[in-house]
């Protein structure tokens, strides 16, 4: 599992992307990056997983 951190681009919000790798490997797929205050895109990166995000709470770090 792989987590970083990430600015809306329309918000301005920051929140956690999740990626949730599966053990089945070779076939990637396209997954969306929706931040979880607006809904709006924010990229998509190719994986074999699942990507989730969450919202930041102001004082919560990763």
């Amino acid at each position: 599992m792989d987590i970083e951190k990430e600015k809306c681009c329309k918000c301005g919000k920051w929140f956690r992307v999740i990626e949730i790798t599966t053990l089945f490997g070779g076939n990637k797929m396209r997954e969306e990056i929706t931040c979880p205050y607006c809904k709006a895109e924010n990229g998509a990166i190719m994986t074999n997983g699942k990507v989730t995000t969450e919202a930041i709470e102001p004082q919560q770090n990763i």
